[in-house]
C-alpha cells in the first residue's frame, strides 16, 4: 500500500519573526498487513513552510 504524509523537518522564522514548520512531503509504503505494521518512506521534492501556532493548537 502506498500513501502521503508530511513529515516535519526544521523549525524556522519568516521575515517577520514569527516561526513556522519546514516540513517535506513523504511517501509512505506498508507491507498491507494492518495500519501499524513495518513500512518505509521516501521523501519527495515538494516542501510547505507551516505556521507553527497552527500545528501545536
Amino acid at each position: 500500500m502506498e500513501d502521503e504524509a508530511w513529515q516535519s523537518i526544521d523549525i524556522i522564522k519568516n521575515k517577520q519573526g514569527k516561526p513556522h514548520v519546514l516540513q517535506q512531503k513523504v511517501k509512505v509504503y506498508t507491507s498491507g498487513m494492518t495500519e501499524e505494521s513495518a513500512g518505509y518512506t521516501k521523501p519527495l521534492l515538494e516542501h510547505r513552510l507551516v505556521p507553527l501556532e497552527k500545528l501545536t493548537k
